[in-house]
């Protein structure tokens, strides 16, 4: 059975009053389950849930009624995806066997990425929680890039790669897959993603490198830092260094599919 949280365990582990978390849930952000005495129990999506709102807030400084259209835009996300696009346990896997190389607490590397341990903890346990800057943290804390820590070992090095060949990453959350077109020791890191309608970031991130992003079908939002907003159709492409600040969605009814192409690869 899935655990279940009290509403001060919730409060607890997020960081997040009980005065809030019932405003919450009067807006219809969170939807708890009740005891026949009346008493809230949360669920682990319900954790999930609070997490995406906390960085809805702190990162997009969204009020509620944008986070409510956000996570209400993500729930259609998730009923249209299917079960392959779900995160694998192998990330949770490999993030706890490269901590505990490194030799760090699961509280000792929440402090390094600035999340609460029962953040780390779920994601260990579950492979989920994790939005594109937590996991871009993570893997810079533990030395790898992303690609490194979501995929397997085996490279994808052919010359050629034929439609619907190359290797499928597991995905970075719900709405997103991604199909690797090269890998391995090279200067480039070449993909291919499919964003559902609302699929994003879900914040800003930044590494080393320069990145190459051509939109091949549908439309797609990226914020630069120093570049600004823009919107890319069909067609559209945009080139910019990587350790400029970063966010991202798929924009419009369609689903979006981009090139997408970091040097040296450090994503």
């Amino acid at each position: 059975m899935s655990k279940h949280y009290k509403v001060s365990e919730l409060s607890a582990a997020t960081g997040v009053p009980p005065a809030t978390l019932r405003l919450w849930e009067q807006h219809g952000l969170i939807m708890p389950s009740r005891t026949p005495s009346g008493y809230r129990l949360y669920s682990e999506d319900d954790f999930a849930r609070v997490h995406q709102i906390v960085r809805l807030r702190s990162v997009q400084g969204l009020n509620l009624a944008a986070i409510k259209s956000s996570l209400d835009g993500s729930a259609l996300v998730a009923q249209e995806a299917s079960s392959d696009e779900l995160p694998t346990s192998r990330l949770g896997h490999e993030i706890r066997r490269l901590r505990k190389e490194k030799k760090l607490t699961i509280v000792g590397l929440a402090e390094l990425v600035d999340v609460s341990p029962s953040v780390v903890s779920t994601l260990e346990r579950t492979s989920r929680g994790a939005s594109v800057p937590l996991l871009r943290a993570i893997a810079e804390t533990l030395g790898v890039t992303v690609t490194q820590l979501t995929a397997s070992s085996v490279e994808t090095r052919e010359a050629v790669v034929r439609r619907g060949e190359g290797r499928e990453l597991p995905s970075l959350g719900k709405g997103i897959k991604i199909r690797e077109l090269a890998s391995g020791p090279r200067m480039m890191d070449c993909q291919e993603w499919t964003l559902a309608p609302g699929a994003g970031s879900e914040g800003f991130y930044r590494h080393e490198g320069e990145e190459f992003i051509r939109v091949l079908e549908g439309s797609f939002e990226i914020e630069v830092e120093g570049l600004g907003l823009a919107t890319l159709n069909e067609g559209d492409a945009m080139y910019f260094e990587s350790h400029r600040a970063h966010s991202w969605r798929s924009v419009g009814s369609k689903p979006c599919r981009l090139l997408w192409v970091n040097t040296p690869p450090t994503f």
